[in-house]
């Protein structure tokens, strides 16, 4: 794999390994996650690194251009307030229309206005995204734009846009997380033929054990005090919704402090892992990893969805379990008004 950046070609392939394209996807998500989170994430999934080791490879990654920078992400609701304009480009193809082509590429990557742009094939050549403080400025900037490249623009198309979602960019492009998720918005999509809530969510975790071939996969709810989780849904092994963790308190240790922190909780060392209640039980069942996802309504936290795997689960594969746990709480979302008849009064 090659990636062009700064009229540099960077072969990635070269550069980095396993740990390296994982660190590279977490810092994709989150920038300023510190060698310390990264530590963690890393540990969870079972390897044995240290936070010196990691700070080592990101100055390696620094060293070898790698990467090249961090980059701030703004909320698109911040940028969408101000005067958004995408620009499509169709060119006069001519002798000089290959140093003229530099000179846009070269504006756009030093352009404050400019916040992406891209070759095209097709009707248009070009793409660029503006965002501007002002009409006037947009329009002044607009008349520049256009008089500087005269010679190249045969055509120009401008559209007020408005930004819904700016995500960052992950470098690493990974065939196996591409063909699960694939897999996974497959069996999400079969959701369509079910019409109530309750088959929808049973369906979402017999799916989790079929699709990981996990041992069990569940989901809790928190009552309406916000005291304990009550395990509405289960599959796998582990059938019954009456045992001893169908009520599970919210400040508990591993599933509860899901609830507290809102962030997903995860391990490749199940067995010896302190937040285990029962590490013996987790032994003579040879479990391996664990993934717990909160499920959210309203940005708050209404229950967890977790799941327990007699494999090594790879970091895309608990991305993917993420995405599971995010078409939870889009149901959850859809009919919220009828959960009320899913948690106990």
């Amino acid at each position: 794999m090659t990636i062009h950046n700064n009229n540099k070609v960077l072969h990635i392939f070269l550069v980095v390994d396993e740990i390296d394209r994982i660190l590279l996807v977490h810092l994709g998500k989150n920038s300023r996650a510190s060698s310390y989170e990264i530590t963690r994430y890393l540990q969870n999934l079972g390897y044995r690194i240290t936070d010196r080791t990691v700070r080592h490879r990101l100055a390696k990654l620094e060293k070898s251009n790698v990467i090249l920078g961090y980059s701030l992400l703004l909320n698109p609701t911040l940028v969408s307030e101000k005067i958004n304009r995408t620009i499509l480009l169709k060119f006069k193809y001519t002798a000089s229309t290959s140093v003229m082509t530099s000179r846009l590429e070269k504006y756009c990557k030093e352009s404050s206005f400019c916040i992406y742009s891209a070759k095209l094939t097709g009707d248009f050549d070009w793409v660029c995204h503006f965002v501007f403080d002002s009409v006037e400025q947009y329009e002044f900037e607009s008349n520049n734009f256009l008089n500087r490249f005269v010679e190249l623009i045969k055509d120009f198309h401008s559209y007020e846009s408005s930004m819904v979602k700016a995500s960052p960019y992950v470098l690493i492009d990974d065939y196996y997380a591409r063909e699960q998720k694939w897999r996974v918005y497959k069996i999400l999509n079969s959701l369509q033929k079910y019409e109530k809530l309750n088959d929808k969510l049973q369906f979402i975790v017999e799916s989790l054990v079929k699709h990981f071939d996990a041992k069990f996969a569940r989901i809790w709810l928190l009552d309406k005090e916000r005291k304990n989780l009550i395990l509405k849904f289960t599959a796998g092994k582990y059938k019954n919704l009456n045992g001893e963790f169908s009520k599970v308190p919210a400040d508990s240790n591993k599933i509860g402090n899901i609830v507290i922190t809102g962030k997903p909780t995860i391990t490749n060392d199940v067995i010896n892992d302190k937040r285990i209640r029962y590490p013996e039980w987790a032994k003579r069942e040879r479990l391996q990893s664990f993934g717990g996802y909160p499920l959210t309504h309203s940005h708050n936290v209404i229950g967890v969805l977790a799941m327990f795997s007699t494999k090594r689960l790879q970091a895309a594969d608990f991305e993917i379990l993420g995405v599971f746990s995010d078409q939870v709480s889009k149901e959850l979302e859809e009919v919220f008004d009828a959960i009320d008849f899913l948690i106990p009064k």
